[in-house]
């Protein structure tokens, strides 16, 4: 197991304080006694029994929480998790408690108190990454944590921090620039557990200078109030540290006996490594030193091997859920986009429709007054010119004939392109229309006409059919020759269906032909018509509207 650091140590009173703040709010009275006593055996325990009591706690009430979907406490006890196993060198299940913790709080509300818990955690990532020789990470997540900072303790706890993963990497230029941002706060700190932490981190940056000494001799006294054995111990470790470096042994070795007591009191395991590893750098037994270097180079390599990353994990899930969502979104705009063209769409279509209606309107209004004209001026005036020639002797009887067949030609187109009357109901006009084509020479047979129900059907659609029926019956007297023509009538839901059908001789339809007219009149009402027809095979046609 990998030595916990000193800003780690200091971390425990840190993140300790910040939470038994926030619980009054977070859990009630209720609770706040016995979480206060098991939070302070996480952060100044005194032995082994401390931390396994705490942890023992914690899962209890974790497990309590997850079952009543209670968020905040539930990340609160995943955060204790997360330090106890730190504190213990069980990086890997801190580490997955943390992150456990953090994707919880992605997917709640961001209140003051989960906000302060996110920057716990990523604290607490910073120095697990950081004693797990992983630097980038260890700095970004740091870097984060400075981000969230709201205190002067805060940002010093953090620069103290930043400071010691440069120490580890021997960039002490990084490492002495941020530990003196720390520093230069201390003044306005009030806890000298934090004074303590930034001049014991001095200390060991200056162990070549004369001031380094006096620094952690500083520390050791004010921690030496507070009688956190976690503490004292990286007290004691430090100076073990500075005496061997000076050459000092004896020195040295009562430090580090004294670090291996309070490593044998706490129960950690790293802790003890770490104080017998000092005792073994200054042993002057040539194999126990090789030994030493030998099991560091070791730890150091299963240590790369066996580390998870599972934090790394977290950020890469975080990516995918950010892609996730950036796909989603893209959905949306596609979808909105698809929707806005599909309107311009129905707009348009709307638009081409209307103006068809209108513009089938205007044809009728044109007609209609086209007509008018040609009956109250033309048909008016041969009928008066017709009714005094039909007295005059010396006027040939073929020029009488002729005129006559003009002012009928004449009735005819007037009446061709006059308005329905609305005035009577539509049956009669359709029935009037047909009987006027039913003669000697062409026998007009009508079928469900007098099933038809025409009162929901609009007068422009009733209009437009009668028209379409005219136009084919002229074009059947003028050029099919046929003696049986078929109109049969039926409705379905709100369709009109008309099918028409002769005998007569049929022609080879084109493009163009005369009944292009037929067509535009039903397409302006957004109906359909089709036709079928083949020389001497008769003429048929569908209309839909």
């Amino acid at each position: 197991m990998k030595l916990i650091s000193t800003s780690f140590l200091f971390f425990w009173f840190y993140i300790g304080l910040f939470l038994l703040v926030s619980q009054k709010k977070a859990f009630g009275q209720t609770y706040l006694d016995s979480i206060s006593h098991y939070s302070n055996l996480v952060l100044q325990p005194q032995n082994a029994e401390d931390l396994f009591k705490a942890e023992d706690f914690f899962k209890i009430h974790y497990k309590k929480a997850v079952a009543t979907d209670n968020t905040n406490e539930t990340i609160y006890y995943l955060y204790y998790l997360a330090s106890i196993k730190l504190k213990q060198g069980a990086y890997d299940s801190s580490e997955d408690s943390a992150v456990k913790g953090l994707k919880i709080i992605d997917g709640i509300e961001p209140t003051p108190f989960v906000l302060g818990t996110r920057k716990s955690f990523y604290n607490l990532l910073g120095i697990l990454y950081n004693e797990e020789r992983n630097k980038e990470k260890a700095l970004e997540l740091y870097n984060e944590t400075l981000k969230m900072a709201k205190t002067t303790a805060d940002s010093a706890i953090v620069y103290n921090n930043i400071s010691i993963v440069h120490k580890n990497y021997k960039d002490t230029i990084s490492a002495k620039t941020e530990l003196l941002k720390a520093f230069h706060l201390i003044p306005r700190i009030k806890d000298t557990l934090t004074h303590a932490m930034i001049l014991d981190n001095l200390g060991v940056l200056l162990k070549n200078d004369s001031t380094g000494l006096p620094l952690l001799k500083k520390s050791l006294a004010l921690r030496e109030l507070k009688q956190d054995s976690s503490k004292l111990f990286i007290s004691h470790a430090h100076l073990a540290e500075h005496f061997n470096s000076v050459g000092d042994t004896f020195q040295s070795k009562q430090y580090a006996l004294k670090a291996l007591n309070f490593a044998k009191n706490l129960g950690s395991a790293s802790y003890k490594n770490r104080a017998l590893g000092l005792l073994t750098a200054i042993s002057d037994d040539h194999y126990a030193r090789s030994f030493k270097r030998l099991n560091d180079s070791l730890q150091k390599v299963e240590q790369e091997a066996t580390n998870k990353y599972a934090m790394i994990r977290y950020d890469v899930s975080k990516k995918e859920a950010e892609l996730q969502d950036a796909k989603k979104l893209k959905e949306r705009i596609v979808i909105v986009f698809v929707f806005i063209v599909l309107v311009i769409v129905f707009i348009h279509i709307y638009q081409r429709f209307k103006h068809k209606k209108e513009t089938l309107l205007e044809v009728y209004e044109t007609e209609h007054r086209i007509s008018k004209r040609i009956h109250d001026e033309v048909a008016n005036d041969l009928f008066h010119v017709m009714t005094k020639l039909e007295h005059q002797d010396h006027i040939g009887e073929d020029l009488k004939s002729e005129l006559h067949s003009l002012y009928h030609k004449t009735r005819d187109i007037s009446k061709e392109h006059d308005l329905i009357n609305s005035d009577r109901p539509f049956i009669f006009n359709v029935e009037e229309l047909l009987e006027s084509f039913n003669d000697a020479e062409t026998n007009i047979i009508v079928k469900g006409l007098s099933n038809m129900t025409w009162d929901s059907v609009s007068e422009l659609r009733k209009t437009t059919l009668y028209k379409v029926l005219q136009e084919l019956l002229i074009n059947m007297r003028k050029h099919s020759e046929a003696s049986i023509v078929v109109i049969v009538f039926n409705k379905t839901h709100k369709k009109i269906h008309v099918s028409y059908s002769d005998n007569g001789i049929g022609t080879v339809l084109k493009k163009g032909s005369g009944l292009q007219n037929t067509e535009n009149r039903i397409e302006a009402i957004n109906g359909t018509i089709t036709f079928e027809s083949e020389p001497n095979q008769g003429f048929k046609s569908k209309i839909t509207v």
